[in-house]
């Protein structure tokens, strides 16, 4: 039967592997240092089992049966360098042995709580080999053979380089987690501000979280800033309606959608229709945590009357007799549309059969979608009219140049004549100029 233990936290498994191969590798090298100084005793070897080989495991399921699962794993470092200082002065100060355990306990004190948690841990350290070295008598003998210095020199550089490399792929990760966040964030705000609709995130008592800067247009910004109240934004009358949406939003299974049709009233008292899309947020409990809402504007599709007309048969939208006069609302906008000085034009022939509200709304959406292919032509047709015109005005302009050149011609030409004939009448030559 297995324990039902908590999982540990992420300290504690990114250190398992790397403290137990440690400690097992330093049980090899002390195991070698006793080889070369020709001694060895049970009431050591049993010790270094224990402290190298088994507390490696008790440190992680220590990690494991507290509630603190972060705080067991920072106080196992300093345990770290409790049982690293005592073997130190166990090994009488050997020189590359004792640089080796040194390294490990800077290494892992510095990666975990930089200067403050490295200096604390050195003073263990030093505690630690020091109260041990008194028991032992302070024996000093720091020269180690070459097969333990090679050892060591092994081992110092290969877990130097482990933990760089476990470093670096935590810092690579967290940098792709914090990239990819940004981009996230960076994405759903453009998205967000550049959008017509009004986009907010209301908490589950209807508070204002965030929301886009389409709201700047219609309300002051006190009334959608953070913290204020959703339904202050709604037409008195709807406010009943608009809470039990909310309600419904916050019970509703998740990745579900619910919609409602309601008013707002903006700044100047005017009150828009809208039509609001909720979408429920949930925590990993699964408890309601935020709501994201798109409230679309029908307001700019529908004159005044229309919208009053609206909100009185709203409570019965599915009754025959209102999609009726919404069929009717959707002929007077075709007929708007047709009027003289509109750059629209209205569909041919008469307008789809309406079975709902839905289909209505579908139609005057889709009226609505054909201006900007319209806005396209223009912007083309316009420049190009502009262009004819200029053009047309340039040839009469030219036209009316050469003619009154022409007309100078003739003129002079007609002078000539008479002059010709009047020298003839009086008997005068016309003898022409020639140079003096």
């Amino acid at each position: 039967m297995q324990l039902a233990l908590p999982p540990a936290h992420r300290l504690a498994l990114n250190n398992y592997a790397p403290r137990t191969v440690a400690f097992a590798f330093s049980f090899l090298a002390i195991g070698i240092l006793w080889i070369e100084r020709g001694r060895f005793s049970a009431w050591e070897f049993f010790p270094a089992v224990l402290t190298l080989l088994v507390y490696p495991h008790l440190a992680y399921l220590h990690t494991r049966i507290v509630a603190d699962s972060k705080r067991a794993e920072l106080n196992n470092l300093y345990a770290d360098a409790l049982l690293l200082g005592a073997w130190t002065a166990q090994l009488h100060f050997a020189l590359w042995p004792s640089v080796g355990l040194l390294t490990a306990v800077c290494l892992n004190s510095a990666a975990h709580g930089h200067l403050s948690r490295l200096l604390r841990s050195l003073a263990v350290f030093g505690a630690a080999a020091g109260a041990w070295g008194a028991v032992t008598g302070y024996h000093f003998k720091p020269d180690t053979g070459p097969v333990v210095t090679a050892t060591c020199i092994v081992g110092i550089l290969v877990y130097a380089s482990w933990v760089g490399s476990l470093a670096y792929i935590r810092n690579r990760n967290f940098v792709r987690t914090r990239d990819a966040l940004l981009t996230s964030e960076e994405q759903f705000r453009f998205i967000a501000e550049n959008v017509t609709d009004m986009v907010s995130m209301l908490d589950t008592r209807g508070r204002f979280l965030y929301a886009s800067s389409s709201y700047a247009k219609h309300f002051e910004r006190d009334a959608f800033g953070s913290g204020a109240d959703w339904l202050q934004l709604v037409h008195p009358e709807d406010r009943e309606q608009a809470e039990s949406f909310l309600n419904a939003v916050a019970a509703s299974s998740p990745g579900s959608t619910r919609r409602m049709q309601l008013r707002l009233v903006s700044a100047n008292g005017s009150w828009r229709f809208i039509e609001c899309t909720g979408n429920p947020v949930r925590d990993k409990t699964g408890k309601p945590k935020t709501i994201v809402l798109v409230a679309h504007d029908l307001s700019a599709f529908l004159d005044s009357e229309s919208l009053a007309r609206i909100a009185a048969k709203r409570a019965s939208a599915e009754n025959r007799d209102f999609v009726a006069e919404e069929k009717q609302i959707v002929l007077d906008l075709q007929d708007r549309l047709a009027r003289p000085g509109s750059s629209r034009r209205p569909e041919s022939g008469p307008p789809p059969r309406f079975n709902s509200v839905d289909d209505i709304h579908r139609y005057i959406e889709a009226l609505a979608a054909r201006r900007p292919e319209e806005d396209r032509r223009s912007r083309i047709w316009r420049p190009l009219e502009r262009i004819t015109l200029m053009l047309a005005l340039a040839g009469s302009f030219f036209n009316y140049y050469l003619l009154s050149v022409l007309d100078s011609i003739y003129s002079l030409s007609q002078s000539h004549a008479v002059a010709v004939r009047a020298s003839v009448k009086t008997g005068q030559a016309i003898v022409p100029r020639g140079p003096a």
